[in-house]
């Protein structure tokens, strides 16, 4: 079976994450993947076109740029079309703090009435998909446990605090600042730990800033006592997977986050992460976990083994292979 991957364009994380992590289990089960950025021209967009019609199933990655007259096109082509997404991208423009347009929600609405299959990041981004005969699986982006070893928890107080994402993602971190003020007043020696691709920085707090890369992500994560994720309540972040999360669990860091959207699945309180909306909530869970290290073991133990038992690499290409193998039978 030959799978054609559209992706928006060549650079998000989640091509790697959703996509090409998985190539090699694909190849493994008589799968040929190929990889192709949609383009922005009218040009470009045939050439895909022409190309789809050479694949058995066409997969379209968080790709909302197709007008009406490419989609029928593509779908002329060949109907067997997946969208998969990991975002709100029909609420997107909330992310820079824009009002909600009708026609984002329009392009999300006219790709996923072109498609026979969707796979979503989340069951709140699945509602949004569900309608008609289109099949719709709820996939997370995964953890490739294979590549994340399990740290050993140090004993004694905490003393760093981690955060690991996009630079966009800094409001996030900017609205508990108040919170990581008083636990650096609290805990002399706290650091709070950045992984990014710009630096952060807060009046008040020791930041130790770390450029994101693929080589030293594992070691970076295993710094980190308690993971944080605190984030805005809002249509846009209610479509996150929680990715974050995943990670820092991955290596068995407890971890501490908003309970907004995905993150109130994943983390069950006082089993294996904590949550907090206010600032002494942030300031008591954050507080309590740097002060327990036989908590934050249990914690890491209990997020890893969630990790490889509902939110590994394997489990989500299996799933993906028997979809992709389904929407290769249909004629239409």
């Amino acid at each position: 079976m030959k799978v054609l991957f559209i992706a928006e364009h060549g650079n998000m994380p989640s091509i790697r994450l959703r996509l090409t992590d998985c190539f090699e289990r694909y190849r493994a089960a008589g799968i040929q993947p190929t990889l192709l950025t949609a383009g922005s021209n009218f040009a470009d967009r045939l050439q895909l076109i022409t190309a789809a019609g050479r694949h058995d199933v066409v997969v379209l990655h968080r790709t909302t740029g197709f007008s009406q007259l490419q989609l029928r096109l593509l779908r002329r082509a060949n109907p067997r079309l997946i969208f998969d997404f990991d975002d709100a991208l029909m609420f997107r423009d909330q992310k820079y703090g824009q009002p909600l347009r009708a026609r984002t929600f329009a392009k999300f609405v006219r790709t996923i009435g072109s498609c026979s299959a969707v796979v979503a990041g989340n069951e709140f981004l699945a509602c949004f998909a569900r309608g008609g005969d289109r099949e719709v699986v709820v996939l997370p982006t995964p953890i490739e446990v294979t590549k994340y070893e399990t740290k050993t928890e140090r004993a004694g107080r905490g003393k760093t605090i981690g955060w690991l994402g996009l630079s966009d993602g800094f409001v996030y971190l900017q609205q508990i600042a108040p919170a990581l003020r008083r636990l650096s007043e609290l805990f002399p020696e706290l650091r709070l730990k950045v992984v990014s691709d710009k630096p952060f920085l807060l009046d008040g707090v020791r930041v130790d800033n770390e450029p994101w890369r693929a080589e030293t992500e594992q070691a970076n994560l295993a710094e980190f006592d308690v993971g944080i994720m605190p984030l805005l309540d809002s249509a846009w972040t209610r479509g996150k997977c929680s990715y974050k999360i995943l990670q820092y669990m991955g290596v068995g860091t407890a971890v501490v986050a908003s309970p907004v959207g995905m993150n109130s699945e994943v983390i069950v309180p006082g089993e294996n992460g904590l949550f907090a909306t206010s600032q002494d909530d942030w300031v008591n869970s954050v507080g309590s976990l740097l002060e327990n290290a036989e908590l934050r073991a249990q914690f890491g133990r209990a997020g890893r083994e969630l990790v490889e038992r509902k939110y590994c690499t394997e489990h989500y290409a299996h799933a993906y292979i028997e979809l992709m193998g389904k929407v290769a039978q249909r004629t239409r």
